[in-house]
């Protein structure tokens, strides 16, 4: 075996022992000292790379955690309205990142988790592409421009639409013209338009795609890792997913002057309620409503003072 041979098989060899996973993508040429050498070429290379992909395989079987709830990935759900699947990942970026918010694109999320043990091939699979998570500051005038383009195509479904963490937003279905934000707050304040927030998103987003043109022009503050990564940690410091934080995104419709909620399987009046940051009184006379256990899935509540 000639010296660059020699070299490289030591290279992989400590490659094995100590991080195989940065091998995930190894190409079949390295180059050396200006001189490319074809691993197919060499046996023992190759029986090394083998084993490495060997202990790869082993490694995505490793249980990372456990959920006792349906974790939401299918497109029909995630392109349309926010999920619990969305909010975990996004839940775990600000973790990560100690940032305000969150934000990620829809088609970033490419498969569900079901109940029970979670192992590293289910995240590979949630989240194939090995996206960066990059820390921006941005004004919050921007900001409302960019989730204003986020719910755009509702209630049609689109692969930009967001999953958020660290804000609540409340817009308004408009027939025939731009869906419009009607609230949107951080930590219960609403949003500032002249206030700089510092937002967590994944590579493609920062740099303007999906149509995210004002993350792009958003100052670059750090890199927070790679996405499925700070995912797998978020999990196996969870260990076990109850219950996870939902109605960070809620549509309304306009009708007759006032801004209407459909009612969801589950709902309550109280929960309602919560939901507006209203009370079950004024929404009770609001709608004429003489028995607030009487409301039922698909039925159109005016939401008071929403404005």
């Amino acid at each position: 075996m000639g010296k660059q041979s020699f070299f490289l098989c030591l290279l992989l060899i400590s490659l094995l022992i100590f991080n195989s996973s940065a091998l995930a993508a190894a190409e079949e040429k390295i180059e050396l000292n200006d001189q490319s050498i074809n691993l197919e070429n060499d046996e023992q290379i190759m029986e090394l790379k083998e084993e490495i992909e060997k202990k790869r395989e082993i490694e995505k079987d490793m249980i990372i955690g456990s959920t006792v709830v349906f974790l939401n990935g299918e497109e029909d759900q995630i392109r349309s309205r926010e999920s619990n699947l969305g909010n975990l990942i996004t839940d775990a970026i600000v973790n990560k990142a100690k940032v305000h918010l969150a934000v990620i694109n829809s088609r970033t999320i490419n498969s569900s988790i079901n109940k029970g043990l979670i192992n590293i091939r289910n995240i590979r699979e949630v989240l194939p592409a090995k996206d960066e998570v990059i820390i921006k500051k941005i004004k919050g005038s921007e900001l409302l421009k960019a989730l204003k383009h986020g719910v755009s195509k509702y209630p049609d479904t689109a692969s930009f639409f967001p999953q958020l963490s660290g804000i609540k937003l409340i817009f308004a279905e408009v027939q025939n013209g731009e869906n419009e934000i009607l609230r949107a707050s951080i930590n219960y304040e609403q949003i500032k338009k002249n206030k700089n927030y510092l937002m967590a998103t994944n590579d493609f987003l920062a740099d303007g795609g999906d149509g995210y043109e004002e993350f792009k022009e958003a100052e670059k503050i750090e890199n927070a890792g790679r996405l499925d990564q700070i995912f797998i940690d978020y999990l196996k410091q969870q260990e076990i997913i109850e219950e996870i934080q939902m109605n960070r995104i809620i549509p309304v419709r306009k009708k007759d002057g006032n801004y209407v909620y459909q009612v969801k399987q589950g709902d309550y009046l109280y929960l309602i309620a919560q939901k507006f940051s209203t009370t079950v009184k004024e929404i009770m006379t609001a709608n004429g409503l003489e028995n607030r256990s009487l409301i039922f899935q698909g039925q159109e509540l005016i939401i008071p003072h929403l404005r």
